[in-house]
């Protein structure tokens, strides 16, 4: 990797960690609150691909360790 190319990397690095450390200050509501934004977003871009002819988007499966956290914390609810 050249110097420059080196530069652009730890860039994006630092911007990044910004970001981790603006979202982690904020509170749970403002969390969900961006959540709820971005959950309207996807849908508004759903709608907008069907409207125009488009297919549906078929989303990746959720990877096994999603099901096995909701499969512990059910059993947990359940408990």
């Amino acid at each position: 990797m050249t110097a420059v190319m080196h530069e652009i990397v730890k860039a994006h690095e630092a911007a990044d960690a910004a970001d981790v450390a603006r979202l982690r200050a904020l509170s749970v509501r403002e969390r969900s609150v961006l959540i709820e934004l971005a959950c309207e977003s996807a849908a508004l871009m759903n709608r907008s691909r069907l409207a125009a002819g488009l297919p549906a988007v078929e989303p990746a499966p959720w990877p096994p360790s999603t099901w096995e956290f909701l499969r512990k914390h059910a059993a947990r609810v359940r408990a």
